[in-house]
């Protein structure tokens, strides 16, 4: 059995690199010692130590330690002869048994045509993707709207009856409801087009928590910093404004609209010159120097019930959640909005003990591009 497993292995398109919590590698696979030619690493060495060589070691390095692994990343790493070379990868738990031992990476040389094609290919998914959702969308809300109007029709004639007149404010409570996930597809299939401008994230923060406060009476809200030392951030303000107004929201839900919520500010420093994150096109740092880059880092904790452990890699996927009232769409979409930034969203979970989402943007100067 074991001879089939290596040959399957072996003969495997992408590359395959499994690497324990430790940082040790404990295989690699033909195919992915041949496309890490420029950079080669060998079974038993440590991925740690090696991190500062190319941003695919660096991010490697990283997310031993990160609880949500990024997934469709590309980075550009050195190549034979000198030149660049094009990577394409994704991340998946190492698992013996239920404990997670390391981390293991699926990936591909997408230097010239095969990079090409796969950018293409997945730009026509995206648009017929978003064209089904706007052709869908046109469908459900003419008769959707059909029916908020007559409901408001029979609100009017329905005086006294106190019976039916809850009946149709249900009715148009439920037609809301769908309007509002018709905005939500549409919002998530659309592309993030970014209007960056330099913000003071302090009070942006302190923007979106007076909002949340205001709305849930019965909820605790703080908010931390390390020092008082200024931090300007460029940004399009309306879009993580709605991130982190989404991640509070869901946080709210979480503690049933009676918990607390603290949020913490930081600048943390990382390796991240080439990354690109859900095929997101052209660098994340404009101009960069190829050296570490400062990030900024919001940490949003809530004391809730925290998340099932067998449902924590399925909440940003669209349209899945565990709340009876829920649309599932308001974390992929914050998600969405932080890689639009070129940043990552990271959670924690303990059951009984409350989750923890980890935003980390790239901290963008205008005098610095």
């Amino acid at each position: 059995m074991r001879e089939i497993e290596s040959g399957i292995l072996s003969s495997f398109r992408a590359g395959i690199l499994a690497i324990r919590s430790d940082g040790t590698v404990s295989y690699i696979n033909p195919i992915g010692a041949k496309i890490l030619e420029g950079c080669s690493i060998r079974e038993g060495e440590n991925i740690h130590p090696r991190a500062g060589e190319n941003v695919f070691f660096r991010v490697l390095s990283e997310a031993l330690s990160m609880s949500y692994l990024p997934t469709r990343v590309e980075a550009e790493l050195p190549g034979r002869d000198g030149e660049r070379q094009n990577l394409g990868f994704t991340l998946s738990e190492l698992k013996e048994g239920e404990d997670r031992i390391g981390i293991c990476a699926f990936f591909k040389d997408l230097t010239h045509v095969e990079m090409t094609e796969e950018s293409e290919n997945l730009k026509e998914r995206l648009l017929m993707l978003g064209q089904m959702a706007a052709g869908l969308a046109h469908e459900i809300r003419n008769p959707i709207a059909s029916i908020g109007v007559h409901a408001s029709f029979l609100r009017s004639h329905l005086s006294g009856n106190d019976k039916l007149l809850s009946s149709v404010g249900m009715m148009s409570r439920e037609v809301e409801k769908v309007e509002y996930i018709i905005r939500e597809c549409l919002n998530f299939v659309r592309p993030a087009e970014l209007g960056l401008q330099p913000v003071k994230v302090d009070t942006l923060v302190d923007g979106v928590v007076a909002r949340m406060v205001t709305l849930h009476p019965g909820m605790k809200f703080s908010v931390q910093q390390p020092d008082s030392r200024e931090r300007t951030v460029d940004v399009d303000v309306a879009l993580l404004e709605q991130a982190l107004t989404n991640i509070l929201a869901n946080a709210v839900d979480a503690c049933q609209g009676k918990g607390t919520v603290n949020i913490f500010l930081g600048v943390s420093r990382h390796f991240t010159e080439l990354v690109q994150l859900n095929r997101r096109v052209g660098r994340l740092l404009p101009g960069n120097s190829g050296k570490e880059e400062e990030f900024l880092r919001v940490h949003i904790r809530d004391n809730g019930p925290g998340i099932l452990p067998e449902v924590q890699d399925r909440i940003f996927v669209p349209f899945f959640t565990t709340k009876k009232t829920g649309t599932g769409i308001g974390l992929p979409i914050a998600q969405k909005i932080v890689h639009a930034h070129g940043g990552v969203l990271d959670m924690v979970s303990e059951v009984g003990k409350g989750t923890e989402f980890i935003i980390k943007i790239p901290m963008r100067h205008s005098s610095g591009r």
